[in-house]
């Protein structure tokens, strides 16, 4: 084996270190990445928690707000005649309405998930 022979051997593993190391580095970047969109999962994980608090929370006031409204049903009350209450209109029922956070929640969960097919490809 001469010189040259020598020299292009350690060239040639040269260069499968060299794609052996960005392989690695790849491996790491995809990683890092994947880190990233798990943080952004728990974010958004926290933010939808914290939602359905405040939204249970909401609920829980208007239930409490009907029940005061309803009466006991031990509660002696005055009969009401045919006239009073056709002429009495029922109040309107408000509609709860969905909060927007809601909706963004929902539309970053879909961000994320597509992040997370992408990093599969």
């Amino acid at each position: 084996m001469t010189q040259e022979d020598q020299l292009y051997v350690r060239v040639d593993g040269y260069n499968v270190l060299l794609e052996d190391l960005e392989a690695v580095r790849q491996t790491v970047e995809n990683i890092s990445e994947a880190a990233d969109v798990l943080q952004q999962v728990r974010e958004v994980k926290s933010k939808t928690l914290n939602t359905m608090e405040t939204n249970l929370g909401r609920l829980d006031g208007r239930l409490e707000d009907l029940q005061q409204e309803m009466p006991e049903n031990g509660a002696q009350t005055q009969p009401e005649t045919v006239e009073q209450t056709t002429r009495q209109e029922p109040e309107p029922v408000q509609e709860p309405q969905i909060d927007d956070s809601v909706r963004e929640l929902q539309d970053e969960l879909q961000n994320l998930q597509s992040e997370l097919q992408g990093l599969d490809q």
